[in-house]
């Protein structure tokens, strides 16, 4: 089943794209799919950051009915227990896989419901983890006619590992491909570039570890629609 469409919010990145708002090193996506869930994938290492920014963009972190962690570094995962004990309610918190003892205990206090993805699975319908992949997942929405949105933490499996990973999934084609890509060489970012194009990719919104000059090299060698990232950026998906 696909989603109808999507809303995402940059709450956290390294960059900000509308003046007043904080930046931080790490990444936080808030996602409203129409007539379904609001989904807060990764929350940052700055509690405080996070909820500043939210404020400020009239997103209600109240209201969220599950949270996406990519992976278990502080820049991705660092304010979940405070974000935990501000929620006040059990909540379904996605995961590649359980993490250290300290978190888990951290976590278990806060009200944390732990859901392992170990291999691909739909959490809601038309949203799926692409399963752990060596200790990170990212998360692929099927956006109806357009094709599939994937959005990644790190990227540390590599951008092509995760792309084909949804592709295979699902048997369907990649649309855009958005999130930290943890590559920082103008070389990289025209090999990714190219490999995108070719894949049929048809929008890329770079965010968070992906450094200046691999994003030089992702705008000469990508054939589609290159948008900038940063706290404050908005995003409609309609299929």
């Amino acid at each position: 089943m696909a989603v109808k469409g999507i809303t995402i919010t940059v709450l956290l990145d390294n960059e900000v794209f509308l003046p007043g708002l904080m930046a931080d090193w790490g990444l936080s996506l808030y996602l409203e799919v129409r007539e379904g869930p609001r989904v807060l994938m990764d929350t940052g290492g700055s509690f405080t950051k996070l909820i500043r920014n939210a404020e400020a963009l009239g997103v209600d972190l109240t209201t969220l009915d599950a949270i996406f962690i990519s992976h278990w570094h502080g820049d991705h995962c660092g304010a979940l227990p405070e974000l935990l004990s501000f929620l006040g309610r059990p909540i379904e918190v996605l995961v590649p896989r359980r993490p250290g003892w300290t978190m888990a205990k951290r976590l278990a206090r806060a009200g944390a419901k732990l859901v392992e993805a170990p291999r691909p699975l739909e959490f809601s319908p038309g949203l799926r983890s692409t399963g752990d992949m060596g200790g990170e997942h990212s998360l692929v929405i099927d956006v109806g006619g357009l094709g599939l949105l994937i959005l990644t933490g790190c990227s540390h499996p590599g951008p092509k590992a995760v792309v084909q990973r949804a592709v295979e999934i699902l048997g369907r084609p990649a649309y855009g491909l958005m999130g930290g890509l943890h590559i920082s060489s103008y070389h990289e970012g025209l090999e990714l570039g190219a490999f995108l194009t070719r894949a049929g990719v048809q929008f890329l919104c770079p965010c968070h570890c992906t450094g200046s000059m691999a994003k030089r090299g992702l705008q000469e060698a990508f054939g589609g629609q290159l948008i900038r990232c940063g706290v404050g950026k908005r995003i409609l998906l309609d299929r």
